[in-house]
């Protein structure tokens, strides 16, 4: 086995990085606004016409615009509005989405030399976006049957869902 030692990134190498970065900073975003969504509507609203749609509405852009991440997983699993199964997996994604934000780039840094390195690197982010958008996923599901079990038919929401919607591979979750 040969290790190459290659400091310096190609144009490419430095696109890619670049966009599954910012890839992943949406998946992780979108999961954020679909938490948001979760904690409006299972721990303020919980059933049709309890609160008005303007209240309802200020409840989600409360929430929308203060919590991290962790403050909403916090939050909902205080309020028990997802499974323990869940919650774990939202807290690893929460590590991955931290070590991303945080420590990413020393660590990125210290361990470039090396073009094995380097893909570790990629794939470790391309795992957290593809984790995010399972989770992401996994919520909206929960929601539906939310809703389904307080009496709101879903039938279209559900049609929607499977027209749009496509199984690509089956997300690591493991970072």
């Amino acid at each position: 086995m040969t290790i190459t030692f290659n400091t310096k990134l190609t144009s490419q190498e430095i696109v890619s990085l670049y966009c599954l970065i910012g890839e992943t900073i949406c998946m992780i975003q979108h999961l954020e606004g679909a938490l948001s969504v979760l904690i409006t509507l299972k721990k303020d609203v919980r059933y049709p016409l309890r609160v008005s749609k303007k209240e309802a509405d200020n409840f989600l852009e409360k929430y929308r615009s203060s919590l991290t991440l962790g403050q909403a997983i916090k939050l909902a699993k205080k309020n028990n509005l997802f499974s323990v199964s869940l919650y774990s997996e939202l807290e690893a994604i929460l590590e991955g989405r931290n070590w991303l934000v945080h420590k990413f780039l020393h660590d990125y840094l210290d361990n470039v030399h090396t073009t094995s390195a380097r893909n570790g690197f990629l794939n470790r982010i391309k795992t957290i976006s593809d984790v995010a958008k399972k989770l992401q996923e996994a919520i909206e599901a929960d929601l539906i049957a939310f809703s389904e079990a307080i009496g709101i038919d879903m039938a279209r929401v559900r049609a929607y869902v499977k027209q749009y919607s496509h199984k690509p591979e089956e997300a690591r979750s493991s970072f």
